[in-house]
């Protein structure tokens, strides 16, 4: 009974600690029109892992990026289907401003879609929503951490259907990886807080290695992508031989002319 008590106390803490600093959500600083640059674009779950586990100075801890930036939103989406004013509510917006503000994002690791399959239940919507977002980062590396939310069953199954979709198109993006973080976490399921949507301490903190990992892989198609192609051309023309100059060289003697021979007429026989 004393146990259970002091999780639920834990918990409690928790939730007041996450509504109390919440709801401005979380932007790391940079420094403008410097690179390379990476950015994880998230929700309250990427807040949660930087503000619990440290992402960024994780990350900043490997010397690969220049800028290190965390902006996480509590109920951010993907985009709006429809026109909506919402600047911080908005990957796609939110991209955009850190783009105005001198941000050169030269990868990203998207996770975002939770706050979606929450609202919008068509998957002509996610795909929408998705290709909207990717146009906006346009053609550098980017990894996207697939949804997984169940807190109802109705939701769980959205879940399914949004990253049915991302598996779908993401052919069609040659610059797109994507990270089975649903997969991962069901195996896992003491990563999972009560709510069947964010995460507790050691789950952040898994989070928090695995965004590390996806920077490391991220910098590594970043140079690939980024260091020119050498072409060699082949010629087929073969090499001219040129021979020596102590080529000896062969004098053919004069030909000797015979002396004119003689013919002795035959005498007939009488």
């Amino acid at each position: 009974m004393k146990n259970n008590f002091s999780r639920a106390r834990r918990a409690l803490i928790l939730i007041v600690a996450v509504c109390l600093t919440v709801a401005a959500g979380i932007s790391t600083p940079f420094t403008p029109n410097t690179g390379p640059s990476i950015l994880i674009l998230g929700d309250s779950i990427t807040w949660g892992t930087e503000y619990f586990a440290k992402s960024q100075k994780l990350i900043a801890a490997d010397a690969q990026w220049t800028n290190v930036v965390i902006d996480g939103q509590y109920s951010r989406r993907v985009a709006f289907p429809t026109p909506n004013a919402s600047t911080k509510f908005s990957g796609v917006k939110t991209f955009k401003k850190l783009s105005a503000s001198g941000l050169k994002a030269d990868a990203v690791i998207v996770a975002l879609g939770s706050n979606d399959v929450a609202i919008e239940t068509k998957e002509a919507v996610y795909e929408l929503i998705i290709r909207d977002l990717l146009t906006t980062i346009g053609n550098v590396p980017v990894t996207w951490l697939t949804v997984n939310r169940r807190d109802t069953p109705e939701i769980a199954k959205r879940s399914v259907v949004f990253n049915q979709v991302l598996a779908r198109i993401a052919p069609e993006y040659p610059n797109l990886v994507l990270e089975d973080w649903y997969s991962v976490i069901a195996k896992r399921t003491k990563w999972m807080a009560f709510d069947k949507i964010h995460l507790t301490p050691s789950g952040y903190q898994a989070r928090a290695k695995l965004h590390r990992r996806l920077a490391r892989e991220l910098f590594d198609r970043h140079i690939i992508a980024t260091t020119p192609t050498t072409t060699t051309t082949t010629s087929t023309v073969p090499p001219t031989t040129t021979l020596p100059a102590t080529v000896p060289v062969t004098t053919v003697p004069p030909t000797t002319t015979l002396p004119a021979t003689t013919v002795t007429p035959t005498t007939a026989a009488p």
